[in-house]
């Protein structure tokens, strides 16, 4: 009976150097990234046989940053995190110094027509993932300080609205389109839950949509993917083949699916199953069923975030809390809508999911903000 108590007593063991001693957290974050390794596996095996001869290649490499990941997720939630906001003009800084990096030669590596990832000699990044993070503890110490102020669009708004631009147009630069989205969608939450007046809000939802319209319309290739989304039939074998494919994975899926590793889109059919379109190979070897437990997964994620932002005792920790909850759901759920073909195709990574190391790094140590803020509201209410 020994065996069988090792492993509630070592996810206790867990949950307590996490600070959470009933670990809903931890467990949580531990399907989500060990599910997510299983469909890498099944994603990318053909794939790294054909490339490298050794069909474990690309689930090595996602397990050894998994690995870093969880350490990271462990040391992260001992810290107290609501002080990190105090640091928010340091954390603002280095999130434009490494967007101005990524545009150096030499330091910034191009690939796909974009310059995105910064090469670090040992790992190579992308850090438009850590930036939107680095801007969750900037946005809570700021909105935390300017509750005054917000009111004023001069003196609260406008500074608020200057940053954000800022790091969006490095962003563009690059070109990132999807990941200046994300930038704004976050900014908006925080903006609006912080109390930024919504009267701010729509007027620049009437100015920002029609710069919007402009930035996509003045590049050929995301015209094309707006002409692609709204019919993708009409080029089946160029621009509309990817969303195409991704809905014969779902169609073949089914209810039940035809079974894990038995997926025939990924022999070459649907380009990114490993990545991207990871969501579409669930639904092919799972079915409705995988989907449904995926989609569950991050809905529960959604709960948990918002029931740690109430129960908060500081401003700063309920907006770190929210900002952490939605930059890990509001990607998941626009991954989720373009392989559905209900959003333009954009490369977009399914948190936990997805092949990469800068995606699963950054989402485990957001975990552990979660979890550190778990035990920060339990240490205030003992």
């Amino acid at each position: 009976m020994v065996g069988a108590n090792f492993i509630p007593k070592l996810s206790y063991r867990l949950g307590r150097l996490g600070g959470f001693s009933h670990q809903p957290l931890f467990i949580l974050g531990a399907v989500l990234s060990f599910f997510g390794l299983l469909m890498i596996y099944s994603s990318s095996a053909v794939l790294g046989m054909q490339k490298f001869g050794d069909a474990l290649f690309y689930v090595k490499k996602q397990a050894g940053f998994l690995a870093v990941g969880w350490l990271l997720y462990f040391l992260v939630a001992q810290f107290n995190v609501v002080k990190l906001c105090k640091g928010r003009l340091v954390f603002l800084g280095l999130g434009i110094l490494l967007l101005i990096l990524v545009m150096i030669p030499g330091l910034g590596q191009m690939a796909g027509g974009a310059q995105r990832w910064l090469s670090l000699g040992f790992i190579t990044i992308q850090p438009s993932e850590l930036v939107r993070l680095l801007l969750v503890f900037y946005l809570a110490g700021t909105l935390a300080i300017k509750q005054d102020r917000l009111h004023s669009f001069n003196r609260g708004f406008l500074p608020l609205l200057v940053v954000t631009s800022t790091l969006m147009l490095l962003l563009l630069f690059q070109p990132d389109f999807g990941g200046a989205m994300g930038i704004l969608l976050l900014s908006i939450a925080l903006w609006f839950v912080g109390g930024v007046p919504i009267t701010f809000l729509a007027g620049l939802a009437v100015l920002a949509i029609p710069a919007i319209v402009f930035v996509i319309f003045s590049a050929n290739y995301r015209a094309e993917r707006v002409m692609t989304f709204l019919n993708p039939w009409k080029d089946p074998q160029g621009a509309g083949f990817q969303v195409i494919q991704s809905f014969a994975a779902f169609h073949q899926g089914g209810w039940t699916g035809v079974g894990l590793g038995n997926s025939t889109q990924k022999l070459f059919y649907l380009p990114e199953a490993h990545t991207d379109f990871i969501f579409s190979l669930i639904g092919e070897e799972l079915g409705v069923m995988g989907v449904f437990v995926v989609v569950s997964l991050f809905v529960t994620l959604l709960l948990f975030g918002s029931r740690i932002a109430k129960v908060q005792e500081t401003v700063e920790g309920y907006y770190v809390a929210t900002g952490v909850t939605f930059f890990l759901c509001v990607p998941a759920t626009l991954n989720m809508m373009v392989t559905l073909g209900l959003l333009p195709t954009k490369g977009l990574p399914l948190p936990f999911f997805s092949y990469g190391g800068s995606s699963l790094l950054v989402s485990l140590v957001s975990l552990g903000i979660l979890q550190s803020l778990v035990r920060l509201s339990k240490e205030q209410r003992a």
